[in-house]
C-alpha cells in the first residue's frame, strides 16, 4: 500500500490534474472575485442578456467546426493532426460567416423568439465573432492536450480570464453599458494570441498546412460530424437551453438571477471537471493503446469529486440566500433561493462531466451520442411547463437533470467494467501462453 501511494504521488495523472486544476482555479478567481463589483453596477437584466449571449455561444461552438477539433489528439503523426486542426479552423470560419448573414437578414425575428429587448441587439450581432474566437481556441486547446501541454492550457486560461475581467471592470468604471460582452471578446482575443504562441512552441506551424492531407483527414475522421455533431449539439442545448427558455418564458431579469446561481454552482464544473476530463482523455487514451487498467485512476477521481459534491450541497442548503446577499447585494437574494433547488442538478452534472471523456478515450462515441439524444429530448419537455412559476419550472428542470445523470452514470460504470474484464482476460491469456 505504501508503494502504491508513493507511485500515485509521482504519477502523471496527479501531476497533470494538479497543474490543470490549480491553473484553472487561479484563472477563475479573477471573474469570480470581480462579480460582487460587477453585479452591483450591471443590472440583472443586463446579466440576463449576457447569459443568453453566452448560452448561444456555448451551443454554436459545438457545431462550428463540425466536431473535427476533438479528433486532433488521435493521429499518431503531427502532420496529420495539424491537417485536422486546419480543417476545423476552415469549417469554423465558414460557419460563422453564414451565421452573421442569417442574423443580418432575420434580426427582428430572432430577437422576438428569444424575448430579448431591442437594446441588446448588439449581443446578437457579436455572437458570430464570439463563436469563431471561442471555437478557434478549442482547436488550439486540443492540440495542446495532444502535446501534454497542460501548463500551457492553464496559463492560457489565466490570460483569458485576466484580460476579460480587467476589461469588464474598466468598462464598468467607464459606464459603458455593453462592457460585459466587450470584455468577453477581449478575453477571447488574448486567449487566442497566447494559444497560438503556445501551439507554435509545441510544433504547430502553418508549414504543416496541406490541402491534400486535409481531404484525407476529412474522410478518415468523418465519423465525428456523422455520429457526434448532432448529439453534441443536443448535449450543449440541454445544458445551455434552460437560460434561453427562462428568458423566453419569464424575463431577462429572471435569466440574470438564474445566471448568477448557475455561475456559483458551476464553480466545481469550471475549476475541476473540465480539467479532470482533459487529463483523463489523454491518460485513458494512452492506457487503452497499451491495454493497461484504468481502475485506480478512476477511483482517485471519484473520491476527489465526491468530497467536492458533499461540500457544495452543504454550503448552499444551509447558507444559500445569506451568501448571495452578502457578496452580491440584497438585489440578488433570489439567486440564493433558486440555488437550493438547482444545486442538485449541478452537482450531478459535475460528477458525470468529470468522467465524460471516457466515451471518447475508449471509442464509445456512438453510445455517448445515443445518451445525448435522450438527454436533449428530455430537456425539450421544459417547453410544456412554461405556464408554471419560475421556481416550479426549475424543479422540473432539476428532476430531468438527475434522471439523465443517473442514466449516463450507469453507462460509464458498464463501459469501465467491460474494459477491465477485457484487460484481465488478455492478461490471463498472455500468462497461459
Amino acid at each position: 500500500m505504501k508503494n502504491a501511494y508513493l507511485n500515485f504521488l509521482k504519477s502523471d495523472l496527479l501531476r497533470n490534474t494538479s497543474i490543470l486544476i490549480s491553473g484553472t482555479a487561479i484563472a477563475q478567481l479573477v471573474p469570480i472575485l470581480l462579480q460582487p463589483v460587477l453585479r452591483r453596477y450591471f443590472s440583472p437584466e443586463t446579466f440576463g442578456a449576457y447569459s443568453v449571449y453566452l448560452s448561444l455561444l456555448g451551443i454554436l461552438i459545438v457545431i462550428s467546426s463540425l466536431r473535427y477539433e476533438i479528433a486532433i489528439i488521435l493521429p499518431e503523426k503531427d502532420n496529420e493532426a495539424a491537417a485536422v486542426f486546419f480543417l476545423s479552423v476552415i469549417f469554423n470560419l465558414c460557419f460563422n460567416f453564414l451565421l452573421f448573414l442569417v442574423i443580418l437578414l432575420w434580426e427582428s425575428e430572432i430577437l422576438s423568439f428569444l424575448n430579448l429587448p431591442e437594446k441588446f441587439s448588439i449581443y446578437l450581432y457579436l455572437t458570430p465573432l464570439g463563436t469563431f474566437l471561442f471555437s478557434l481556441y478549442q482547436s488550439i486547446n486540443y492540440w495542446l492536450i495532444r502535446k501534454k501541454g497542460f501548463f500551457a492550457i492553464s496559463l492560457n486560461k489565466f490570460i483569458r480570464r485576466g484580460f476579460e475581467g480587467g476589461a469588464q471592470l474598466a468598462f464598468k468604471f467607464a459606464k459603458i453599458s455593453n462592457g460585459l460582452i466587450y470584455g468577453d471578446l477581449i478575453g477571447h482575443v488574448a486567449n487566442i494570441c497566447s494559444g497560438i504562441f503556445q501551439g507554435m512552441k509545441s510544433g504547430l506551424s502553418f508549414s504543416l498546412f496541406s490541402p491534400r492531407k486535409m481531404f484525407y483527414v476529412l474522410n478518415k475522421y468523418s465519423e465525428y460530424p456523422k455520429y457526434n455533431l448532432a448529439p453534441a449539439f443536443m448535449d450543449a442545448c440541454r445544458f445551455l437551453l434552460p437560460a434561453i427558455l427562462i428568458n423566453k418564458f419569464f424575463s431577462t431579469a429572471g435569466t440574470g438571477f438564474f445566471d448568477l446561481s448557475k455561475l456559483l454552482l458551476s464553480i466545481p464544473l469550471a475549476l475541476v471537471a473540465t480539467s479532470l476530463s482533459n487529463v483523463l482523455l489523454q491518460r485513458i487514451t494512452e492506457k487503452d493503446k497499451s491495454q493497461i487498467s484504468i481502475r485506480k485512476d478512476l477511483l482517485f477521481v471519484l473520491f476527489f469529486v465526491a468530497i467536492i459534491i458533499i461540500a457544495e450541497i452543504g454550503i448552499i442548503m444551509f447558507f444559500g440566500e445569506a451568501l448571495f446577499s452578502l457578496f452580491f447585494g440584497s438585489n440578488w437574494e433570489f439567486s440564493g433561493t433558486i440555488s437550493k433547488t438547482l444545486v442538485w442538478a449541478f452537482t450531478f452534472n459535475f460528477l458525470t462531466s468529470s468522467f465524460s471523456s471516457i466515451f471518447i478515450s475508449l471509442n464509445k462515441i456512438k453510445l455517448f451520442s445515443i445518451w445525448q439524444v435522450f438527454y436533449f429530448l428530455s430537456i425539450l419537455f421544459l417547453f410544456f411547463f412554461h405556464y408554471l412559476s419560475i421556481l416550479s419550472f426549475l424543479r422540473v428542470y432539476v428532476l430531468i437533470e438527475v434522471i439523465c445523470s443517473s442514466v449516463i452514470s450507469i453507462l460509464i460504470v458498464k463501459i469501465v467494467i467491460d474494459y477491465e474484464r477485457k484487460i484481465l482476460n488478455n492478461t490471463f491469456q498472455v500468462g497461459r501462453g
